[in-house]
Parts: structure tokens; sequence; C-alpha cells
């Protein structure tokens, strides 16, 4: 299956993308390459700065 994300709405592609640095923060933080995947949330603007940090933690209990 495959979903064409350029069809979404603007705020939704970034979202995407916010989830998709989410899961690397975490990644990278497991595997030694980031002290703390919460730390890269200063990359991420008002409101998507929340949203990786609340991403980070579904991505850390998962």
């Amino acid at each position: 299956m495959s979903h064409n994300l350029c069809a979404l709405p603007k705020e939704q592609q970034e979202r995407v993308e916010v989830e998709k640095a989410a899961a690397y923060a975490v990644w990278k933080e497991r595997n030694g390459h980031l002290a703390s995947a919460e730390s890269e949330a200063s990359q991420h603007k008002g409101e998507l700065s929340s949203y990786f940090l609340e991403q980070v933690s579904r991505y850390k209990r998962g």
C-alpha cells in the first residue's frame, strides 16, 4: 500500500515530518548517538515542538 503524502494539507505534511524526526531521535538515543531524544525538540517551532515531545514519548513506550 502506498500513500501520496504530497496530497495531504501542508499542516499534516509537517506533522508527518515531525513524527519521522521523533522516531529517528529515539532510534539515535537507543543506539548511543544522542544523549536525549528530547534535546532535538528545539529544532521544531511552536506547536510542533510540543507535538515532537509527544511523539518521542510515544516511540519510547512502543
